[in-house]
């Protein structure tokens, strides 16, 4: 490009010379026009809502509780909606006798792994209760909910659902959060999603509480075009034992999981996985639209394609699941 302005330059300069030296004259006539650039707006609000914090509570096994919002775009461009929840705390709440032989000091406090969550969009799921999607697998992830029209409303509906197999370990717990909403512009490829990062994994016990103290460590991952690229680096459960990073789709038992590396931990159970590549997800993955699964499992726990064994106390699980731009 500069090239080419450079020699227009150089054949003015030739013509200007010319009519210098010569009495010709020419007619010329010039017109102008004024012009104004001006940037857009991206605004969203709540319809009805003062805030977007919220508290569940008094949740029974297979019972459902509601949160709608209505988000109304305001301005004159089209935008995409995203939407965060944001668990803030779990507490023990009101302590029961009922609760006590299982929880005598009232510190199993983790709703947030035993609540099957669900999110419709104006009446069309974006995740159903089926998915077996957790409130703590959705917890700070930025779940892309759609285009709202400029001047229109969305109605976004979530419900929470205690799993049945809780038991009373959970009587009297309140779960606490905030929901975010995000305005995008509709070209805006990734929204508030980056390509790349770290997210954790690390083992849970029997009430899906997490235990760094029996393992935990770090994903490095980028994303591209439908390829994962991730590496591992922490302490696993089990020393001295083969462990493959995982890519694992629900549902059970993950069929179409891909392994990323296989490594042998040390004798205190340290390992590194150095980068491998991934396609995801795969269809009918349930975890998505809101992510995908990363684990450390036991090479033996798998065939390559999907699980054959299930001893969760050996694995390494995620934080929360790692949304894809």
């Amino acid at each position: 490009m500069k090239r080419t302005i450079l020699m227009s330059l150089l054949v003015i300069g030739a013509v200007v010379a010319v009519i210098v030296g010569a009495t010709t004259a020419y007619f010329s006539d010039t017109e102008s026009t004024t012009g104004t650039f001006s940037a857009g707006t991206i605004d969203i609000s709540l319809v009805g809502e003062n805030s977007v914090s919220f508290e569940v509570k008094d949740l029974k096994p297979s019972l459902t509780r509601w949160i709608t919002l209505t988000v109304h775009n305001p301005g004159a461009n089209d935008v995409v909606v995203w939407k965060k929840l944001t668990i803030t705390s779990q507490i023990g709440g009101l302590h029961p006798e009922s609760e006590d032989a299982e929880d005598p000091g009232d510190t199993i406090n983790n709703l947030a792994g035993w609540i099957f969550y669900d999110l419709y969009v104006n009446g069309a799921p974006k995740i159903l209760e089926t998915q077996q999607v957790r409130v703590d697998n959705v917890n700070t992830v930025w779940i892309k909910l759609g285009t709202l029209a400029a001047g229109g409303d969305m109605k976004v509906e979530q419900s929470y659902h205690l799993r049945p197999e809780t038991t009373n370990w959970a009587q009297g717990d309140v779960m606490y959060g905030t929901i975010d909403l995000l305005a995008t512009q509709t070209n805006d490829p990734g929204g508030p999603i980056p390509s790349s990062g770290t997210i954790g994994l690390v083992a849970k016990d029997k009430y899906w509480i997490p235990d760094s103290g029996s393992g935990a460590g770090t994903v490095t991952y980028s994303y591209t075009g439908g390829s994962l690229t991730a590496s591992f680096i922490g302490t696993v459960p089990l020393a001295n034992t083969g462990y493959s990073m995982i890519y694992y789709p629900d549902p059970w038992p993950g069929t179409g999981l891909c392994v990323f590396g296989t490594v042998n931990s040390d004798g205190s159970g340290n390992i590194t996985i150095p980068s491998g590549t991934c396609a995801v997800p795969v269809a009918g993955d349930q975890n998505m639209p809101a992510g995908i699964k990363i684990w450390l499992v036991p090479s033996s726990a798998h065939d390559g394609t999907k699980m054959t064994a299930w001893n969760p106390s050996d694995y390494l699980f995620e934080t929360n699941l790692l949304p894809l731009p």
